[in-house]
């Protein structure tokens, strides 16, 4: 099978962000398949720019071949800056996609949603089957988190959404709490299927603790509860800050963010203003590195800003927290918190509470043998459910049967 697969913000193995489309092209090349990523250039990619007159540039990555679209995108981007980088992704992906041949079928993977649009049409003109996967309910997520408002720029959202699901043969979910919400909204339960993101079981397989890291950042001999990744507003971090708040009396604990973002310098300023000096913010660093790095530390941190509702998401960091052996903490209701009291991992903090944030923290760093016991309970499930060689394997099982019904229906027509 030759597999067109298209992600805006795609990460290689040498990048520092959430690389799980990098993980599953390698495995289904590995086990015979062609694919064929088409990208743009994200911030935490691990991929090289290019001059800006240049529209395309082909790399081979670990068998898979990368069609990079010249689109940078950063998070601290402004809203106008970024809407112009989905719409210019999505005119370029659509010519790289059009332009590729011998294709078997088409899988794109959200969001922005505006990755819809090169995926249906080359599907369309190519004649060949189209697989949609949502990493986010957009707009609904958006007007939820109130990034966006009522009214045309949601209806603007609302459309590539409806384009996005209609005539894909299946529809994934990397989430439950995504399956639920549509089957609510009444999809056809046949047409979904929920894959988790999950994480590379072999890059956590032999994990060594960089106490070295620790000691370089003043860390050495504290309970360090991190947080890893993306420091933007839709992640509320703000919340970690006040828990630090809480915890001034606690010397021997310290709450690390790694990662950087548009919040990034308005939380140092705060937690600098207020004091605090048991809270660090440390740079991104590449995911081959990260994974040692946290099995160092002791409590993984879930946080994302307010909302009304639960939340539908199970972001790539909880997959690796559980893969490292160290407990999570959720401080937001929904599928996440369900999932970390389903299998063990961790515990729920009263939805952004920062002060039961701070409890919870404060409870696993005086809890160090159940800690313990817990992470080595989350890494056995992770390791068992939720590595993503037996992801790319479901997932190549999933294209094949949609290719061969595709193929059954084209055999039957008149």
């Amino acid at each position: 099978m030759r597999l067109l697969y298209i992600h805006q913000h795609f990460v290689s193995g040498d990048g520092f962000g959430p690389n799980r489309s990098y993980d599953v092209s390698r495995h289904l090349v590995n086990m015979g398949h062609e694919v064929v990523m088409v990208c743009g250039i994200y911030w935490q990619s691990g991929l090289e720019e290019m001059p800006w007159w240049r529209w395309f540039r082909t790399d081979w990555i670990d068998g898979i071949k990368v069609v990079v679209c010249n689109v940078p995108y950063h998070n601290k981007m402004g809203i106008p800056a970024r809407m112009w980088a989905f719409f210019k992704y999505m005119i370029l992906a659509t010519i790289a996609a059009v332009r590729e041949r011998g294709i078997d079928l088409f899988f794109v993977t959200s969001t922005p949603t505006t990755v819809a649009v090169p995926g249906r049409i080359a599907a369309t003109l190519k004649r060949r089957p189209y697989i949609f996967e949502v990493r986010d309910l957009w707009p609904e997520d958006l007007l939820a988190a109130e990034r966006i408002k009522p009214g045309l720029q949601y209806k603007v959202w609302e459309w590539l959404e409806k384009f996005g699901y209609g005539k894909a043969r299946k529809i994934l979910l990397v989430s439950k709490g995504f399956h639920d919400r549509l089957l609510e909204r009444g999809f056809p339960p046949e047409m979904l299927e929920t894959i988790v993101l999950g994480a590379d079981g072999a890059l956590f397989a032999e994990l060594k603790p960089n106490h070295e890291y620790l000691r370089h950042h003043g860390l050495e001999g504290k309970t360090i509860a991190v947080y890893a990744g993306s420091v933007s507003d839709a992640n509320g971090l703000y919340q970690v800050v006040d828990a630090a708040e809480h915890l001034r009396d606690r010397p021997d604990i310290a709450l690390v963010i790694i990662g950087d973002g548009k919040s990034r310098a308005g939380l140092q300023a705060g937690a600098a203003e207020r004091g605090l000096t048991n809270v660090y913010f440390l740079d991104p660093i590449p995911k081959r590195e990260l994974v040692h790095v946290l099995a160092a530390c002791h409590v993984g941190l879930m946080v994302l800003k307010p909302i009304k509702r639960p939340r539908w998401v199970t972001p790539n960091k909880i997959f690796d927290y559980m893969f490292t052996g160290i407990p999570s903490v959720v401080n937001y209701a929904g599928t996440t918190a369900e999932l970390v009291e389903q299998f063990g991992a961790g515990s729920a903090a009263e939805p952004h509470s920062a002060e039961d944030l701070a409890a919870k923290i404060a409870y696993w760093a005086d809890h160090p043998a159940e800690r313990e016991a817990v992470g080595r309970q989350a890494r056995e499930m992770a390791m068992a459910k939720f590595d993503r060689e037996v992801i790319a394997r479901r997932l190549a099982e999933v294209f094949e049967e949609c290719l061969e019904e595709w193929r059954e229906e084209r055999r039957l027509q008149p």
